[in-house]
C-alpha cells in the first residue's frame, strides 16, 4: 500500500510504516502529480481535497488530521466511494486551553476578575464545550448560542422548529447550561467563536461576524476567534476596530492564510498563527485517530500506539503552599504550561519578514512542543480544596497532602 501524507502530521511515518510505503509532501502545494499510485491520502487543512486533486487517481481513502472539513469535498468522496475520516475533537482541549490562557492575560491587563464577567460561547461542539467546562470550573457565568444543538433537543414546549433571533428572545436550558438567541449572546462581556465554516445550509457561518453582528456588541467587548478566518468579514471588522478601538480582539485564524492582513494584526490585542489547537497531545490524537480509521477501512490490525512516541513533558509537577492566593496559583499554573503571549510575539515579527506568507507557514511547521494541562500534576495542601477543584476543572492533575 502506498500512502501520501502531509509532512507536518506528527509521527506519520512511524504510525503508518507497518501498513505500507509512506511518502510525505508539502501539504499546501500538494498536486495530482504528487499522488502517484497512492491508495491513501492524509492531509491537513491547508490541502484542498476535491475532484481536481483526486480524479483519475488510485486513492481509496482520505483522512484529514483536522477537525474542520471545509477543505474536503465530501460529496465528491461519497460519489466516488472513497473512504473518509477526520480527527474531530482531537485538538479541542488545546483550543480550550488557548482560550483560558488568552482570557487570563486579558483579565490581568485590564484588571478584572473573569468570574465577574459573562462569556458568550458561539458554537458548543468539541472545542466550545471544553471551553464551557473550563470556564465553569473558574466560576464564570456562560451563555451559549448553538442553533443546531438547540434544534437537536426538539420537541420544543410549544412545538417550535425555529429559534427566534432579533424578532424574539429565546432561552432554553440543556443539561443545566443556558442556550440563548444570537442577540442575547452578543450582549455578553466576552464572546468566543467555535463554529465550523459553513457557506450554505440553515445556519451559515461564513462572515458571521459582519456589520450587523458587530453593531450589537458592547463597545468594550472581548472577542476571540479560534474557529476559521472566514467566519469574520475582515474589511468590516477593521472599520469597526478603527471606529471603536475599545474592543479587545484575540485572533488565531485569518482570512487568506498564510497571507494574513497585517493591518488587522496591528489592531488586535493578541494575534497568533493558527496554532490554538497545536498541542503535541492534540496532534498525536489526530494521528492516532487517522491510523485507527485506515486500519479499520483496510481491515488491518492496530499495532501502533502514541505512547511509544510522546516525549516526557518539559514540565510535570508544580506545588503551591497553603498561603497562595487561588487566582495567583491558577494564573501561574496556566502560564507555566502555555502562555499565548509567546506566540503573539513571534507572529508580530511577520511585518519584518521578506516573505510574510512563508514566515507564517514556518511558524506553524516548526511550532515548539506544547503539552496540555493534564501532563502536569499540582501538589496542594489539604486546606486548598477549593483551588484543587478549580485546577482539576481546568484539566490539571491534582494531589493534596
Amino acid at each position: 500500500m502506498q500512502i501520501v501524507a502531509d509532512e507536518n502530521i506528527p509521527f506519520v511515518r512511524e504510525a503508518f510504516a507497518n501498513l505500507g510505503e509512506v511518502r510525505t509532501v508539502v501539504g499546501r502545494h500538494l498536486s495530482r502529480a504528487d499522488l502517484g499510485e497512492a491508495e491513501v491520502l492524509l492531509v491537513r487543512s491547508v490541502t484542498q481535497v476535491n475532484e481536481k486533486l483526486l480524479a483519475g487517481s488510485a486513492v481509496h481513502f482520505v483522512g484529514t488530521a483536522t477537525i474542520g472539513l471545509d477543505h474536503i469535498d465530501l460529496d465528491y468522496l461519497q460519489q466516488q466511494n472513497i473512504g473518509f475520516a477526520s480527527a474531530q475533537g482531537c485538538n479541542a482541549t488545546a483550543v480550550a486551553e488557548y482560550v483560558i490562557s488568552a482570557l487570563l492575560i486579558v483579565a490581568q491587563r485590564q484588571g478584572f476578575q473573569l468570574s465577574d464577567k459573562t462569556v458568550g460561547i458561539i458554537g458548543c461542539g468539541n472545542a466550545g464545550s471544553r471551553v464551557l467546562n473550563k470556564l465553569k470550573a473558574l466560576g464564570v457565568n456562560c451563555i451559549i448560542h448553538d442553533p443546531p444543538k438547540i434544534l437537536s433537543s426538539l420537541p420544543f414546549p410549544n412545538g417550535e422548529d425555529e429559534i427566534p433571533s432579533s424578532s424574539g428572545l429565546f432561552q432554553r436550558r440543556i443539561r443545566g447550561d443556558l442556550y440563548v438567541d444570537l442577540e442575547t449572546v452578543l450582549s455578553a462581556d466576552i464572546i468566543t467563536l467555535h463554529v465550523p465554516l459553513e457557506k450554505t445550509g440553515r445556519y451559515p457561518t461564513y462572515h458571521l461576524v459582519n456589520a450587523d453582528f458587530l453593531a450589537k456588541l458592547r463597545d468594550d467587548v472581548i472577542l476571540i476567534n479560534t474557529s476559521r478566518g472566514a467566519v469574520v468579514d475582515e474589511a468590516v471588522f477593521l472599520e469597526r476596530l478603527a471606529a471603536r478601538p475599545t474592543m479587545t480582539v484575540v485572533l488565531d485564524v485569518w482570512n487568506n492564510e498564510p497571507h494574513i492582513n497585517l493591518s488587522l494584526l496591528q489592531r488586535v490585542a493578541t494575534g497568533t498563527p493558527h496554532i490554538a489547537g497545536y498541542s503535541l497531545d492534540g496532534k498525536m490524537r489526530g494521528t492516532q485517530m487517522l491510523y485507527a480509521a485506515v486500519c479499520d477501512y483496510f481491515k488491518r490490525a492496530l499495532t501502533w500506539q502514541t505512547q511509544s512516541c510522546l516525549p516526557t513533558p518539559p514540565l510535570t509537577r508544580l506545588s503551591f503552599s497553603k498561603t497562595v492566593d487561588d487566582d495567583v496559583a491558577i494564573h501561574t499554573a496556566v502560564m507555566a504550561c502555555y502562555d499565548v503571549r509567546r506566540d503573539d510575539a513571534v507572529l508580530r515579527r511577520v511585518s519584518q519578514a521578506t516573505h510574510p506568507g512563508a514566515y507564517f507557514d514556518n511558524l506553524r511547521k516548526n511550532y515548539p512542543v506544547r503539552r496540555e494541562f493534564s501532563c502536569v500534576e499540582i501538589e496542594l495542601p489539604t486546606e486548598k480544596m477549593t483551588l484543587a477543584a478549580r485546577l482539576r476543572g481546568l484539566g490539571f492533575q491534582v494531589c493534596t497532602e
